[in-house]
C-alpha cells in the first residue's frame, strides 16, 4: 500500500496544477490529510475537474489494466478516486467505475489488503449500486485465491447497508463460513463437530449462487471423510450428472468444470473402496481428454481393472498413460501396475522386463533425490527452477492445450522435476517472499520518493514546487546511491558463494581452494556489511535534513512517512528471511516425501523382478514335473501333432502366407 501511495504522490506532484491526488472524503486516511494540505497550498486545483476529465482519466486508467501493467493503473485510478477535483462526481457511475477498477488493479497486483479497502468502499454504497454485485464477488474471489476465508467473511460482514444483501451474495457468504469450518476440523479435538457445522452451511447454498457446484462437492468430501461412502456419492452425482445446457449450469463460473471433473473422480474412488471395479471404471471413463485429471483417472481405472481381473484392459490403460503422459506424476506407479498385470497373466519375461526397465530408468531418480534433500543449495535451486515451469506449464495450459507430463525428461533432474508436485501452500509463501524481496529492493526509491517531495514543497510561496536540488537533498541522493551500489556487491558475493559450494561439490574445483575463496569472500561480506550500515545511518541524517526544510503543514506528515519508508527496508528483509524460512521448511517435507515414496515404489519393483524370476522358475519347473509325467504343455500340443504327421524322411515347410504365382500356371 506505502509503494502506491509514494508512487501516486511524485506521479501526482509532476502534473503541477493539473495534478490527481485524493478527495478528503475519509478523514483519517492519510492520503486525505496529504491532499488537504497540498490543496491549501494552491497545488491543486479542484475546479479543473469535470465529467470529460474523469472520462479521459477513467480511460487511462482502464487501458493501463488492459495491457496488464497493474501498479501504474492503480496510480492513475488513485488519481481518480482519491482527487479532490472529483469530490462532486461521486455518485456519477464513471467514478463508481473507477473505485471497482482501483481495487481490480490492486488485487491483480498482489496487494490484497488494499484492494479489499476499495472493495469495501464499493461496498458500502448498498446493493443496489451498479458495482455492489462485481465487488462482492471480488472480495469472494481474494478469498478462494488467498485461503483466508475467515477474515475476509468478517471484512464483509463488517460493511452494514441499508437494504438486504442478494441471494448470490448470501450464498457466497455461506460458502466462506462452511469452508472456513471445514479448513477448522482438523485443528480441534471435535472433528466432526466441525464437519457438521460446515456440512449444515453448505447445505443451506440455494442452486442460483455461482458456488453451488463448489459446495455440493465438498459436502461429498465430507461425508467421505465421516465414512458415509453412499452419501458421499449422492452429491458426487448431483454434480457429474447434470448436464452442461442444465438451466442452473450457467450460474457458474469457470471453476464448474474443474469441480465436475473432481466429483467424477471422486465417484470412481468411492466406487473402487466399495469394490464396484465396473462402476469406478465407468466415472473414470467421463472424464474428458481435455482435462488435467486425465492421468489419474486412465491410472486409477487401470487399478480398479487390475483389482478386477480384467488384465487386458489393465494393460491398454497402463499403455495408455505411459504414451501420453510418460512423465506424469503417475508413471513410475503405472510402470509398477503394468509388472503386476504381467505376473498375474504368468507372463514373467514380460514381467521382469518391466520391473528392469523400471529399476533403470528410477535408480538414478532415487540417488538425485537423496541429493537433493541433503544439499539445502540443490534444494533451493531445484523449487526454483519448479516454480518457473509451473508457471509456464500453467500459461500454455490454459492458453496451448499442453498438459502436464507431455514433455520429454531428458536428465534426472527433469525427472525430479516432473515427479515434484508443488503444494499450493508453498505456491502462497513463495508469492509472499517475492513480494516481501521486491518491497525490500524498492525501500531505497520509497525513501528517495519522499525526501523529494519534502524537498520540492520547501518553497514558502504557496502554489509553487522547486526543481533545485538542495546541499542535504544531493547528500542524500549520494548515500543511497552508495547503499545500492553496496547491495548490489553483497548480492554479487552471496552468489560467488553459491557458485565455490557448488564447484566444491561437483568436484569442479578442488576443496582446498573452495574453502580458501570461501573464507575470503566470508570476510569481505562482513566488510560490506558494516559498509551499509555506515551509510544507512548517514542516509538517515541527511534525509532528517531535508524534513526540516518543509513546509509546516506538511513536515509532520513528511516525517512520520520518512521514518516509515527508512524503516520499510529493514522490516522488509526481516519479513523476507522468515517467509524464506518457512518456504524451505515446507520445500524439505516435499522433498523427504517424495524420497520416500519414490524409493518404495523402487523396492517393490526390486522385488517384483524376485518374484517374475521365481515364476519363471516354477513355471519350468511345473513343464518339467508334466513331461516326465507323460503330459505335454499346452502350447506345445499343436506342434507336436504336427511333428507326428511327417515321417523320418520327409521335411515340413509351414505355410508363410503368401503363394507364388507359378504354382498357378496353367491351372485352367
Amino acid at each position: 500500500m506505502k509503494r502506491l501511495v509514494v508512487a501516486a504522490l511524485v506521479a501526482l506532484l509532476a502534473r503541477t496544477a493539473s495534478a490527481q491526488p485524493e478527495a478528503p472524503a475519509k478523514p483519517a486516511d492519510p492520503l486525505a490529510q496529504y491532499f488537504t494540505a497540498l490543496e491549501a497550498m494552491k497545488l491543486i486545483d479542484v475546479e479543473s475537474g469535470n465529467l470529460e476529465t474523469l472520462r479521459h482519466d477513467l480511460a487511462v486508467g482502464e487501458g493501463l489494466l488492459r495491457d496488464g501493467a497493474f501498479l501504474p493503473a492503480a496510480v492513475a485510478l488513485y488519481g481518480v478516486v482519491e482527487s479532490p477535483r472529483y469530490a462532486a462526481f461521486h455518485d456519477f457511475v464513471e467514478y463508481q467505475n473507477a473505485e471497482y477498477d482501483l481495487a481490480v488493479a490492486l488485487a491483480r497486483a498482489g496487494s490484497y489488503g488494499a484492494a479489499l479497502e476499495g472493495l469495501e468502499a464499493v461496498l458500502r454504497r448498498g446493493p443496489a449500486a451498479p458495482y455492489w454485485g462485481p465487488a462482492h464477488r471480488r472480495a469472494v474471489d481474494i478469498a478462494l485465491e488467498t485461503r483466508d476465508h475467515a477474515g475476509v467473511l468478517a471484512r464483509l460482514e463488517a460493511v452494514k447497508t441499508a437494504d438486504p444483501i442478494p441471494p448470490s451474495a448470501a450464498g457466497e457468504r455461506t460458502y466462506l463460513r462452511g469452508r472456513a469450518a471445514y479448513e477448522q476440523h482438523k485443528l480441534v479435538d471435535d472433528e466432526q463437530h466441525k464437519l457438521a457445522d460446515a456440512e449444515g452451511e453448505l447445505v443451506t447454498i440455494s442452486k442460483k449462487s455461482r458456488l453451488y457446484s463448489s459446495a455440493v462437492y465438498l459436502r461429498g468430501v465430507i461425508r467421505a471423510r465421516r465414512g458415509e461412502y453412499k452419501a458421499s456419492a449422492e452429491a458426487m452425482c448431483e454434480i457429474a450428472q447434470t448436464p452442461d445446457n442444465d438451466h442452473f449450469t450457467f450460474v457458474v463460473d469457470e471453476r464448474y468444470f474443474t469441480v465436475k471433473d473432481l466429483a467424477r473422480l471422486g465417484l470412481g474412488r468411492i466406487a473402487h473402496e466399495a469394490g464396484e471395479y465396473d462402476d469406478a471404471y465407468y466415472h473414470y471413463f467421463q472424464i474428458p481428454d481435455d482435462s488435467q485429471y486425465l492421468p489419474d483417472a486412465l491410472f486409477e481405472a487401470s487399478w480398479s481393472m487390475y483389482q478386477k481381473r480384467e488384465l487386458a484392459t489393465s494393460r491398454d490403460l497402463v499403455a495408455e498413460l505411459l504414451r501420453h503422459f510418460p512423465t506424469s506424476p503417475q508413471w513410475p506407479e503405472a510402470s509398477l501396475l503394468a509388472g503386476y498385470v504381467e505376473l498375474a497373466d504368468c507372463k514373467f519375461d514380460a514381467s521382469q522386463k518391466w520391473y528392469d526397465t523400471l529399476v533403470a530408468r528410477l535408480q538414478p531418480i532415487v540417488d538425485e533425490l537423496d541429493r537433493v534433500r541433503k544439499d539445502p543449495e540443490l534444494r533451493h535451486e531445484l523449487f526454483e527452477t519448479a516454480l518457473s515451469r509451473y508457471r509456464e506449464v500453467k500459461q500454455e495450459g490454459t492458453e496451448q492445450g499442453v498438459k502436464p507430463g507431455t514433455a520429454k525428461a531428458l536428465t534426472a533432474r527433469d525427472e525430479v522435476l516432473a515427479l515434484l508436485r508443488l503444494d499450493p501452500q508453498f505456491l502462497r509463501l513463495n508469492d509472499a517472499v517475492t513480494g516481501a524481496r521486491a518491497l525490500a529492493d524498492s525501500a531505497g526509491t520509497v525513501t528517495s520518493g519522499w525526501q523529494a517531495l519534502a524537498k520540492r514543497t520547501s518553497e514558502t510561496a504557496v502554489g509553487a514546487v522547486t526543481t533545485d536540488v538542495s546541499v542535504e537533498q544531493q547528500q542524500k541522493s549520494d548515500a543511497d546511491a552508495l547503499g545500492r551500489d553496496l547491495a548490489r556487491l553483497a548480492a554479487q558475493v552471496t552468489e560467488q558463494q553459491e557458485q565455490l559450494a557448488r564447484a566444491k561439490r561437483e568436484g569442479t574445483l578442488p576443496a582446498a581452494d573452495a574453502d580458501a575463496e570461501t573464507a575470503r569472500l566470508a570476510e569481505l561480506a562482513k566488510k560490506i556489511a558494516t559498509a551499509r550500515a555506515s551509510t544507512a545511518t548517514a542516509a538517515e541524517v541527511a534525509a532528517a535534513a531535508v524534513t526540516t526544510s518543509a513546509l509546516p503543514t506538511l513536515k509532520p506528515l513528511l516525517t512520520a512517512d520518512l521514518g516509515d519508508a527508512r524503516r520499510l527496508g529493514t522490516a522488509a528483509h526481516d519479513l523476507s528471511d522468515k517467509l524464506a524460512s518457512a518456504g524451505d521448511k515446507l520445500a524439505q517435507q516435499s522433498i523427504e516425501q517424495l524420497y520416500k515414496d519414490t524409493r518404495h515404489v523402487l523396492d517393490k519393483a526390486k522385488l517384483g523382478k524376485v518374484d517374475a524370476i521365481i515364476g519363471q522358475k516354477r513355471k519350468l519347473d511345473i513343464e518339467v514335473t508334466d513331461l516326465a509325467a507323460g503330459r505335454f504343455p499346452e502350447e506345445l500340443i499343436g506342434h507336436m501333432w504336427d511333428a507326428s504327421q511327417i515321417g523320418d524322411d520327409e521335411e515340413y515347410w509351414p505355410w508363410q502366407g503368401e503363394f507364388w504365382a507359378d504354382e498357378y500356371e496353367g491351372f485352367r
